[in-house]
């Protein structure tokens, strides 16, 4: 949390053995009070917290926390308002759930969906403006990538924040994906760079200037002709390769 009092994080509880995977323990949002060393499932009502997976919360500034998950809430609500049959929310290939991002109050009430996608919208963050960013995976038509992206906790102002066009940038010109956006002030965003099947389990970490870019050689039109690039730099001395093999000392 903001003043360091609390830490939330997502949990399991353990498989049943034999069961079927929809009688299986789904992923919860759980808090964790520091001084009080109290721990809580932030959903108190068993049903509700059943509904589906619930993944990578973070604590927004109004004491909201928003959250990946495959309930698809309003997604549901519309068909039942249409009086059309629940979907099954899965993935373009029909293999997984698909993650989306929701809100809800600081005591589990108040759920709201607040994106709608096809594929995963996961790893949401706060950045300083108040805005949230997110990988987004968009695997419709020919494209099959994961970019970052950025909403209002309202649900309003979608936006591609970067890296459509940014892809080709790995070892030799090898495809990579941007994961994990974490706020770094002034305008910069950590992000994890790695493949769909990261060489050696390994990803780079790049610190990303987004305030300036919005493609790693395209500036912002208020500095077209003023930057040129890159917007990615390595955010550790640690070089990682995103080919197979060995990282250390590579390029990434």
């Amino acid at each position: 949390s903001y003043d360091g009092t609390r830490l939330i994080f997502a949990m399991r509880e353990p498989l049943i053995e034999g069961a079927d995977e929809e009688d299986q323990p789904t992923w919860n949002i759980w808090e964790y009070e520091v001084p009080s060393r109290t721990l809580r499932r932030v959903i108190q009502s068993d049903i509700v917290a059943e509904e589906g997976h619930d993944l990578a919360p973070h604590y927004l500034p109004d004491g909201r926390v928003v959250f990946s998950s495959t309930r698809q809430r309003q997604s549901r609500a519309v068909l039942l308002d249409e009086g059309k049959p629940q979907f099954a929310a899965l993935d373009e290939d029909r293999r997984e759930p698909a993650f989306v991002l929701h809100v809800m109050n600081a005591d589990g009430t108040g759920i709201r969906q607040i994106t709608f996608n096809q594929s995963h919208d996961f790893d949401p963050a706060v950045l300083d403006d108040g805005r949230i960013v997110f990988s987004r995976w968009e695997n419709a038509g020919p494209n099959n990538e994961i970019n970052l992206y950025t909403v209002r906790p309202d649900g309003s102002g979608l936006e591609l924040l970067y890296g459509a066009q940014s892809h080709a940038t790995g070892t030799d010109g090898s495809a990579l994906h941007f994961l994990a956006p974490r706020s770094a002030g002034d305008g910069m965003v950590l992000s994890r760079a790695q493949p769909f099947r990261p060489a050696d389990g390994g990803g780079a970490l790049l610190e990303i200037d987004v305030g300036n870019y919005v493609e790693n050689t395209q500036p912002t039109l208020a500095n077209a002709g003023a930057l040129t690039g890159p917007a990615q730099q390595h955010a550790t001395v640690n070089l990682v390769y995103t080919v197979d093999g060995p990282s250390p000392g590579g390029r990434y």
